[in-house]
Parts: structure tokens; sequence; C-alpha cells
């Protein structure tokens, strides 16, 4: 970007830089030191060397914290994923801390809204480098979000409870008033329309 001078960079960033904090929602004005994952740690990194970067050279930079994306073409490796190709082939699925969880799930659509509009606003503060919440600012409950999979797909799962693996938190929740202030987004896809979505995607794609 510094030699072909690029002036703007989006990249994204995750939700599980903010670690075992526990003060709700998540705000990008919060520290972000006490990473639980090698993952996170990466993340943070990241958005770190952005920043420098940013300062060093004048590069304009964007950091989209992506709070637990779904939908259509997702990665395999992503729970509700694994749920879904778990209960399609009547395999049980690993419910870990025993459904004790709540996840700010965010569909795709919306992601990919919240990105479109990030590359609209260039940061103009020194240095230019700026961090956003992108998430749905409702957390839902891992059981309650399995039970209306269930429901999209049509099909019943047979559960493993399980304790937390490590490297897990038990909350995520996006503060997004920044977002909305400034890039003029905001969530629009309810959980069950979202999984809906992405059940014709998962059985099409499956045939």
């Amino acid at each position: 970007m510094r030699i072909s001078e690029i002036k703007h960079l989006v990249y994204a960033s995750s939700s599980s830089v903010y670690g075992i904090n526990e003060k709700l929602p998540f705000s990008v004005a919060d520290a972000a030191d006490h990473p639980v994952s090698m993952y996170a740690a990466t993340k943070r990194a990241n958005e770190l060397m952005a920043h420098a970067y940013s300062h060093l050279y004048g590069i304009q930079a964007t950091g989209l914290r992506f709070f637990t994306v779904y939908g259509p073409w997702g990665r395999p490796d992503m729970s509700y994923y694994k749920f879904a190709s778990a209960i399609y082939e009547k395999k049980p699925i690993a419910v870990y801390n025993h459904g004790n969880m709540q996840r700010d799930f965010t569909y795709i659509d919306d992601i990919i809204e919240g990105i479109l509009a990030a590359i609209q606003h260039i940061p103009k503060k020194t240095p230019p480098h700026t961090l956003y919440n992108l998430g749905n600012n409702r957390p839902e409950n891992l059981i309650d979000f399995i039970s209306a999979l269930e429901n999209a797909l049509g099909m019943r799962a047979e559960k493993t409870y399980l304790d937390m693996q490590p490297g897990d938190v038990p909350v995520t929740m996006a503060d997004i008033e920044d977002t909305r202030r400034d890039l003029g987004w905001q969530p629009k896809t309810a959980i069950n329309e979202g999984l809906a979505g992405f059940a014709q995607w998962f059985f099409e794609y499956n045939k």
C-alpha cells in the first residue's frame, strides 16, 4: 500500500480481541489486552500493526471487528456450519458449556453492507486509523440458536453436552453506536430469517 500509494485499507478483525472483558456490550473504546486464544492474539496484533503503519506512513485504515458471522458460503469450521453438517448426516453435535453461552450472531448480508459502508468512510483523524464493531447488538443463547437452526433445517439434532472449551468466552455483544453514527449502518436480519437463508443454501449446496 505504501509503495503503490493505495489510500484506504479496510481489513477484517474479530470480536475475539475483547477476550475476557466482562463489560457489556463490547466497545471499541474498551481495552483489548487479554486475548484467550492465539487467534484473538493475532487479530489484535493485526490491528496494532495497522495502527503503526497508519501513524508512520499516513495510511488511512479501517478495522472491522466482526461478531460471529453466519450465512451461506460460510466457513465449514464455524459452529453453525458444523452443527448443520452433523444434523444433516444424523450425527451428534457438540454443545459446549452445556449450551450456556451467548453470541452476537451477525448475518453475512449485514456484514457486507457494513464493509461497503466502511469503504466509503475514510478516516480523517490523526493517525487515520479507526476501528468499528459489526455485530447484531443482540446476543442469542446458543441453545436457542441451535433450536432455530433445527427449525430452519426441518431436522432435529442429537446433542452431546460438554464443558467450556479453552479459549472460549461466555458472551459476546457489540456496541455499535459508533458504527451507526459514522457509517449509517444498522443490522437488519433476524436470526430466524438468517438461518432460513442459510438452510436454503445448505440444502442446495449439498445436493
